[in-house]
C-alpha cells in the first residue's frame, strides 16, 4: 500500500472498520508507547463491526476517533503535526477565533 496505485487496497466497505483501522495504523511510525492506543482503536473497531445498533455505533464511532486523532491517524491530526501546532492548541485556537469572531459580529450590528 504505497498510494492511489493500490486504489483496491485501500478501499473500504462497509463492515470493515477494524481492516481499516488495522491498515491505518500500520502505516504510522508509532512507538511502543502507543500499543494500548493501538489496542483500543482495533477493539473500538471491532466492536463497531459486530454491533448493530445505530446509537451505539455512533458512540463508539466517536471514541474510535479520539483515539485515532491522538494517534495522529486523522487527516486534521496530520495537518496539526505537519504545522508542529499540538492537535489541542490547535482545538483550541479555533475555538477562540470564532469567540472573537463572534464578538466583532455583535459589536459590528
Amino acid at each position: 500500500m504505497n498510494g492511489p496505485a493500490d486504489a483496491d487496497e485501500t478501499r473500504v466497505d462497509g463492515g470493515d472498520v477494524v481492516g481499516a483501522v488495522r491498515s491505518a495504523l500500520a502505516v504510522l511510525a508509532l512507538e511502543r508507547a502507543d500499543l494500548a492506543a493501538q489496542a483500543l482503536a482495533v477493539r473500538l473497531a471491532a466492536t463497531i463491526d459486530a454491533e448493530e445498533s445505530g446509537r451505539t455505533v455512533s458512540e463508539l464511532a466517536r471514541q474510535l476517533l479520539a483515539v485515532l486523532e491522538s494517534l495522529g491517524a486523522t487527516p486534521a491530526a496530520r495537518r496539526a503535526l505537519m504545522k508542529g501546532v499540538p492537535e489541542q492548541a490547535a482545538a483550541k485556537a479555533s475555538a477562540l477565533d470564532e469567540l472573537r469572531k463572534r464578538r466583532e459580529r455583535r459589536s459590528g450590528a
